[in-house]
């Protein structure tokens, strides 16, 4: 009997390693909103620093056609320049008046060689508050190598009237600069084409590879290569299946946030059969532990 509770104990414990190990094989993330970034007056200069950066990465998408660092887009000017250039653009014009225009209303001056094709940042897709751009442009001032001047006010921190609810994967494609390029439910920007109806003749799972695999396919009229080819890795697994969700939902498609477009795909349920098969495995291990005993016993006697 202790030799078939010792055999039985020794398979329990390979079983639960078993588990453990293909536990660490499974894709873990969490779904959690996009965090609010608070800008007041008393907001340290590193911190305001820090959500310019986030902001001009993010949620204003100036990655889609800039660069702020040597590897980048080059469809727009480099930004690194554009606090220690801002002063000489127009004449009788401060740096920080002439960064402020040339977010609020970018048609004004254009920069010689590149072409109109920024939407305003305050404006959709963006949709930037005062205190937003004003801390993009400390971020400016700071890639020129210049201390952050541009002060916030009351005023500008004051914060944008409620919407009502939005879809969690809307909110993101305005995270992930999405919407500077694609227009989405007539606001957004036109280098890429409409998205609000792209599920419509795409499955789920083939906008969900066209996101990290950029090359998958190009809409006709539209040029291939613009949309960064790191762009969608960059993109945390969760939000990706957030977004794929969303556009699934404006054509009137299901698709599970979590990625399974059948309960059968999820890893969650993959992780269930293979315990529940080693559950069996177990329970006839033990069987037949028991059966010989009995025969053993059988045979003793």
């Amino acid at each position: 009997m202790i030799r078939t509770f010792i055999k039985a104990f020794i398979f329990m414990l390979a079983v639960v390693s078993l588990y453990a190990w293909v536990g660490q094989l499974v894709p873990q993330f969490e779904e959690q909103p996009p965090k609010k970034k608070i800008i007041t007056p008393q907001t340290p200069p590193d911190e305001l620093l820090a959500i310019g950066q986030e902001t001009l990465r993010g949620k204003g998408g100036c990655l889609i056609c800039h660069k702020d660092q040597d590897a980048g887009n080059e469809r727009g000017p480099d930004l690194r320049k554009a606090a220690a250039a801002a002063a000489t653009r127009k004449p009788g014009m401060g740096m920080e008046e002439y960064l402020f225009e040339s977010l609020l209303h970018p048609e004004a001056f254009l920069v010689p060689g590149y072409p109109k094709m920024m939407p305003p940042a305050d404006k959709p897709p963006a949709n930037l508050s005062k205190a937003e751009i004003k801390a993009m442009i400390a971020y400016l001032q700071s890639l020129s190598g210049m201390a952050p001047t541009v002060k916030v006010l009351a005023e500008d921190a004051q914060a944008n009237a409620a919407t009502g609810p939005v879809h969690r994967g809307k909110e993101l494609m305005g995270t992930y600069g999405c919407v500077g390029c694609h227009k989405l439910e007539g606001a957004g920007g036109e280098i890429g084409p409409e998205l609000t109806k792209v599920a419509a003749n795409r499955e789920p799972a083939d906008i969900l590879n066209k996101i990290v695999n950029p090359a998958a396919w190009t809409t006709p009229g539209f040029q291939a290569g613009i949309m960064p080819a790191e762009l969608g890795k960059s993109i945390p697994e969760g939000d990706r299946h957030e977004i794929v969700a969303y556009l699934a939902g404006l054509s009137g498609k299901s698709y599970s946030a979590t990625g399974a477009t059948s309960p059968w795909s999820h890893e969650g349920v993959r992780l269930g059969l293979v315990i529940l098969v080693f559950n069996i495995g177990m329970l006839i291990a033990l069987a037949l532990a028991r059966r010989s005993n009995k025969a053993s016993e059988q045979t003793h006697g």
